[in-house]
């Protein structure tokens, strides 16, 4: 191979580096953003430019072009915590003949703190159905659900099929959906440990979120509660028959006297 066409394919494959004192600058610099819904998020980009004044642009099919601020040498996009904010942003800067981009991907989420688990009560040596629910929730695809005694997966426990259902739909035509979870418990043969809980977890982008909620201790424990309570009220109506009706004394043997 010729001299000028090895340096000819050597500078084509080499990236291009900025000249001194160009650099594309972005905040927050993750290229890939969650926010939760209903959450305001500015993302700022700005260029130093040696030879001119920067143009600096927030650019993408999905951006409300309303909410991005453009001066010279930077450039401000605004976003407003809308699942429909969902999607990605590129930044494009010019110095010169020289042009810079930086891609942001942002997911808006709705994971809300809205569990609700089922039934209220729970019967010892039977096999019963719980039941976990989370509602207003983006993305059920993202989410997982585990049973937990304390802080570990609660063993001997089978999982049914989980159920999806659209909740409400969004002014801006989104939808959310409630997701559940349906247990069968084994059978509570010995007492059970008062602290039963329902995790949900969603995996997002570069980000994990979690909830969990202690299912009613009415559901683990209402039977050892009654136990307990029907001991003690045998206790105390033993005691108000003994205090109502003493013993009757013993006769003294050692008084009678002989004929």
């Amino acid at each position: 191979m010729e001299p000028s066409l090895a340096l000819l394919l050597a500078l084509v494959t080499v990236p291009f580096q900025p000249g001194s004192g160009q650099s594309l600058h972005v905040d927050p610099s993750e290229p890939e953003v969650a926010v939760a819904r209903g959450t305001s998020l500015q993302l700022t980009c700005s260029l130093s430019c040696d030879e001119d004044i920067a143009r600096v642009q927030w650019r993408g099919l999905d951006t409300d072009l309303g909410n991005v601020q453009s001066l010279p040498g930077s450039s401000i996009l605004s976003i407003h915590g809308m699942l429909t904010d969902t999607g990605t942003r590129t930044c494009v800067g010019s110095c010169g003949s020289r042009t810079l981009q930086h891609r942001t991907m942002i997911l808006v989420y709705a994971f809300p703190d809205q569990l609700v688990v089922s039934p209220e009560t729970l019967a010892p040596g039977q096999d019963r159905e719980v039941a976990c629910t989370a509602h207003n929730i983006s993305g059920p695809d993202r989410l997982s659900f585990a049973l937990l005694l304390g802080n570990q997966t609660l063993e001997g426990v089978e999982a049914l099929e989980p159920e999806q259902e659209e909740e409400t739909q969004e002014a801006e035509g989104t939808l959310l959906f409630r997701m559940t979870q349906r247990w069968l418990l084994p059978s509570l043969e010995t007492l059970p440990p008062p602290a039963l809980y329902c995790q949900v977890t969603m995996q997002l982008l570069n980000l994990t979120l979690t909830h969990k909620m202690e299912l009613p201790a009415s559901v683990v424990s209402l039977w050892i509660g009654s136990l307990v309570l029907g001991l003690l009220a045998l206790a105390f109506l033993a005691y108000r028959l003994w205090k109502c009706y003493p013993p009757s004394p013993h006769p003294d043997t050692s008084s009678r006297t002989l004929l």
